[in-house]
């Protein structure tokens, strides 16, 4: 037995709200920022390693400025690296120039 044509309307009225509102509440949901730990970001200061810029990176001066800026993470960007786009307080980034040489320090 099929249901007359006002009975299907108003079904169909009444469900698109709900799936409407499911769908979004999903959509939301999932794009919640995850929160960093309160400790992790607490440490990376790029400030204390400013003395840095003009030399050469090397694997000595990538650990030398982690532990002596706080970081729990570093990475070297050079010119025309990819690199995501995410934040993470807790992390150094180096950025040098062509020749390796350091330019710019920043937490993030």
């Amino acid at each position: 037995m099929a249901f007359p044509r006002a009975a299907r309307l108003f079904l169909l009225s009444l469900l698109s709200p709900l799936a409407l509102a499911a769908l979004l509440a999903a959509c939301s949901a999932s794009q919640e920022p995850k929160p960093h730990d309160a400790d992790s970001s607490a440490g990376c200061d790029a400030a204390k390693v400013d003395y840095l810029i003009g030399q050469n990176v090397s694997g000595y001066i990538e650990r030398q400025a982690m532990q002596e800026s706080g970081a729990s993470d570093v990475r070297v960007l050079r010119p025309g690296d990819a690199a995501t786009m995410d934040f993470n307080p807790a992390r150094l980034n180096i950025h040098t120039d062509p020749g390796k040489v350091i330019i710019k320090l920043a937490c993030g």
